[in-house]
This record gives structure tokens, C-alpha cells and sequence, in this order.
């Protein structure tokens, strides 16, 4: 996580990397929203729906077959891109596809074990796809931050200071900070479920990871099969063979490409285990 931090401290600052300004209203973010899940899940089938709502806090929040969009909320292009990818392909997509199964249609309802990995399959979909970007992981490593704090004894108020620290603006530290201390007192215990974002991601990486390694690539696409779990996983594989669960019949583009995904984890792979400080004394006088 400090790794993680200097990397986005080290470009913070960079103009060339703001953020695009946010002139979407939430009635054009529906639109566009919208206009980009039909070709994935059935232009004119009605299959998943786009709406505003006032009742809810986040942004955004996907539902079985549905995604709000919070009324007063203000987006730009990537924030949609991102919404597209998290929400719609990925929190929409396992919900339909759990739907979808002949048997084992329990896989559309996501119980809390199978939050690490499908927010964690959800923030490698962002990166893989492009949907990402620094202000985004920022967020995410800010909160892990804060959680942290929390856990050690930080209030309401140590918690609100460190997102001042890092540059947010007061609306949005009484936001993060309040986000921290859902159902909890100010000075108590945190609400720990933005862990599954970062722990998820790790986690279903590592899992990929292991599956191109062992050459078991067909167990990949089973992410998607419904709300899974990585403990799971070898049972489900198990259950495809026996026919009681179906294959995901929404996959996104870049887990039914598996020569693609297989290519791109092994060298990542080999990148893994180059050593960033040796190529930084190596690269010290061109860079």
C-alpha cells in the first residue's frame, strides 16, 4: 500500500494527468449509460435498466438488473467509462448470468462472502480495461488508508483531517470520512467493507495468475458464472463438468479473449520479479 501511494503521490501533480471536468448530469450519464450496456446485454430487451434515484449515497449502485444513478451527482466521460465496467459488466453482469443458470439460480444473490472477490473482479476489470485512472486508485488507497487509522484508534474528526491532507475539499472529507464510520459512532469502530476493493483485486489476480501458470484457463471465465467466490471455484469447475451450473453468458470482451488475457499475465508475470530498484540504478541516466 506505501508502494502503492508514492507511485500516485510521484504523479499527482502532473497537469497533464487532471481529471476531465465534471459537466455530465446524472440525466446524461443515464443516456450514456444506458446507450452503452445495450449492445453488451440486449438493445430493446429492456435487460438492464439505467435510471436516477434519490436514495441512495454513492454515485451510483447497481442492482439485479439495474443501475441508479444519484440524482445530484455530476460525472465526466471516464467516470461513466467506469461505471460501464464496475457496475454494469461486472455487478450487473454476474447478477444476470447468475440468473441465467439452470439450476444453480442461488448464483444470482451475492451473500457477504462473495464481496472481496466480486468488487475485487470488478477493480481488475477497470484496470484491464482501460477504465481506470489515478484519481480513482487514489480514492481506493485513501480509504484503505483511512480504515487503517480507524482500526488504530483514529476519530471521526483524525480521520476527516487525513482526507483534508490529502487535498479534498471539505464536502468530500465528511463524505470519505463519514463512509468510514457507516453504522458506527465517531469515535468507533470502522466499516470495514472498502478493504474488498484493494483485497479483492490482489486476490482474483493472484487467482488468474495462478490459473495461466497452470494452464487451467478454462477455470477464468467461471468468475463470471454468478455472485463466486474464489473458494468456490474448484466446485464450480466441478459442477460446469456435471452440467448443474452454465458457462457466464455475459462475459466482457477481455475474458472471452483468453490468448489476449493469457499473453498479458505472463508478462506480467515476468515483470513481477524484475527488481524496480536495480532498473532504476540502471535507467538513472536516461531517465
Amino acid at each position: 500500500m506505501p508502494l502503492q501511494s508514492d507511485y500516485l503521490n510521484n504523479i499527482d501533480d502532473r497537469s497533464d494527468l487532471k481529471d476531465e471536468p465534471k459537466t455530465l448530469t446524472a440525466p446524461q450519464a443515464v443516456e450514456m449509460l444506458q446507450r452503452r450496456l445495450d449492445p453488451v446485454f440486449g438493445e430493446g430487451e429492456g435487460v438492464i435498466r439505467v435510471f436516477e434515484s434519490d436514495g441512495i449515497l454513492a454515485d451510483a449502485a447497481a442492482g439485479a438488473d439495474y443501475i441508479k444513478i444519484r440524482s445530484d451527482a455530476i460525472f465526466n466521460e471516464r467516470d461513466v467509462r467506469a461505471l460501464e465496467v464496475h457496475e454494469g459488466l461486472v455487478h450487473v453482469g454476474t447478477t444476470l448470468n447468475g440468473q441465467n443458470q439452470p439450476i444453480c439460480t442461488f448464483l444470482a444473490k451475492g451473500p457477504p462472502s462473495s464481496t472481496v472477490t466480486q468488487e475485487g473482479l470488478a477493480i481488475l476489470m477497470e484496470v484491464i480495461a482501460f477504465a481506470s485512472y489515478p484519481t480513482r486508485l487514489r480514492k481506493l488507497t485513501n480509504r484503505t488508508r483511512a480504515i487503517h487509522m480507524a482500526e488504530e484508534g483514529a476519530d471521526f474528526l483524525d480521520v476527516f483531517g487525513f482526507f483534508r491532507e490529502q487535498g479534498y475539499d471539505e464536502d468530500e472529507c465528511y463524505s470519505n470520512a463519514n463512509r468510514v464510520f457507516r453504522g458506527s459512532l465517531p469515535n468507533g469502530l470502522p466499516f470495514t467493507k472498502d478493504l474488498s476493493y484493494l483485497k479483492g483485486f490482489i486476490m482474483v489476480y493472484n487467482y488468474i495468475q495462478l490459473a495461466v501458470r497452470q494452464g487451467k484457463l478454462e477455470h477464468i471465465p467461471l468468475l463470471f458464472c454468478g455472485k463466486t467466490t474464489l473458494e468456490d471455484m474448484r466446485t464450480l469447475r466441478q459442477l460446469v463438468d456435471e452440467g448443474m451450473v452454465a458457462p457466464p453468458r455475459y462475459l466482457p470482451q477481455q475474458f472471452q479473449d483468453l490468448n489476449a488475457l493469457s499473453a498479458w499475465m505472463c508478462f506480467s508475470n515476468f515483470l513481477n520479479h524484475l527488481s524496480l530498484d536495480r532498473i532504476e540504478a540502471d535507467y538513472a541516466n536516461i531517465l
